[in-house]
């Protein structure tokens, strides 16, 4: 079976470098054409969809529901996590305290938690939880789609490939860029990381 792990597109507080975090923010102009491009592109095709519960995924999931004529599962388990009383803020718009406890997070995000917000552990938990759903409810040779956040996509690689928890940190996954992981032999294969070839203009 197969997982692809779309990250949704461009909004404008990405664009703005503000944390977003649980905050619904609908997707920028760009944000909309990546999610038409991915749909248009995506090669294959997907037997579930699933979808964070935020605004900015469900935007992002709706064009490849579209064309394969698919419901959209929502999925708490793959909502982003809660940055606190971070949210909403640019790096400079912090106090300094709360930029010291930032680079120390962009560090080492395991053991450190923004104020307020959620622990790694916990967003581990609920991430670990959504894999075994996809083992338990794929049958072989099925493929699903999950739209979801930067931050979900880089603890599901780490999991799924035993990596230690705070590796999460040092990987780069950009926006509306695309995931796989293929389940096996009992274990899981990263088939594709942090692929952007279908925004090619």
């Amino acid at each position: 079976m197969r997982l692809v792990l779309v990250r949704h597109g461009e909004t404008e507080w990405n664009r703005e470098f503000r944390l977003q975090g649980t905050s619904d923010v609908h997707l920028s102009d760009l944000g909309r054409w990546q999610s038409q491009q991915l749909a248009t592109q995506f090669a294959g095709t997907p037997h579930r969809l699933f979808s964070s519960p935020l605004l900015r995924a469900r935007e992002f999931a709706a064009p490849l529901a579209e064309r394969y004529g698919l419901p959209v599962e929502t999925s708490e388990d793959l909502r982003e996590m809660s940055f606190g009383r971070w949210e909403g803020l640019r790096y400079a718009d912090m106090e300094p305290a709360d930029q010291e406890l930032f680079e120390k997070w962009c560090l080492d995000p395991v053991q450190t938690c923004p104020p307020g917000g959620e622990p790694a552990a916990a967003l581990a938990e609920r991430v670990s939880r959504f894999l075994e759903r996809i083992k338990r409810e794929l049958a072989e040779e099925e493929v699903a789609v999950a739209v979801t956040h930067g931050g979900i996509i880089r603890t599901a690689v780490t999991l799924a490939m035993q990596m230690p928890p705070a590796a999460a940190g040092g990987m780069q996954i950009h926006t509306a860029s695309v995931t796989v992981l293929d389940y096996y032999a009992s274990t899981w294969h990263l088939v594709k990381l942090n692929d952007t070839c279908h925004l090619t203009k």
